[in-house]
């Protein structure tokens, strides 16, 4: 075996543990999924002071998952007082999502656990390896972003 075919391994083996990681310590809403926790995340990122709320469609291409899916977890967590559905004030036809006071409060709280939990690993590795990482994240980061920008090899035909 040679050691790019066990480092490739190595590497991802590093990558398959972080996948199942809990970043924040606790969940921002008692029974929220994985997926809801990023809607709610995307849902705050995306508003700005006094925003009517996202089009379906906005929190859609922010999460890259299909409408149907956005349109299921946004129910539930209306259904669970974190979120509201509001109409556009310039079109009465658009609906938009907005977080509630319990959702806003919800995410203020998993945001500071994770900002916790992270000054934890801060401690773990030390400021400076703490600083390697983030420049190597950002690198691996750049790195996949580059790839998916590529266009794929042309394939050879038979002439």
């Amino acid at each position: 075996m040679t050691t790019k075919y066990t480092t490739s391994h190595e590497l991802i083996r590093a990558f398959r543990q972080l996948r199942h990681m809990n970043w924040s310590g606790r969940r921002p809403a008692e029974g929220c999924t994985r997926s809801e926790t990023m809607l709610l995340f995307a849902i705050r990122r995306g508003m700005s002071a006094g925003s009517p709320g996202l089009k379906m469609s906005e929190i859609s291409g922010i999460l890259r998952v299909s409408l149907p899916t956005v349109t299921q977890t946004v129910n539930l967590l209306v259904a669970r007082g974190l979120l509201e559905r509001g109409t556009d004030p310039d079109d009465r036809r658009a609906v938009r999502i907005r977080l509630t006071e319990a959702g806003r409060r919800e995410t203020e709280q998993a945001e500071e656990a994770m900002l916790e939990g992270m000054k934890g690993l801060i401690d773990h590795l030390g400021h400076e390896r703490s600083l390697q990482l983030i420049e190597l994240l950002d690198d691996v980061a750049a790195y996949y972003r580059a790839q998916a920008a590529e266009p794929p090899p042309e394939r050879e035909t038979d002439s």
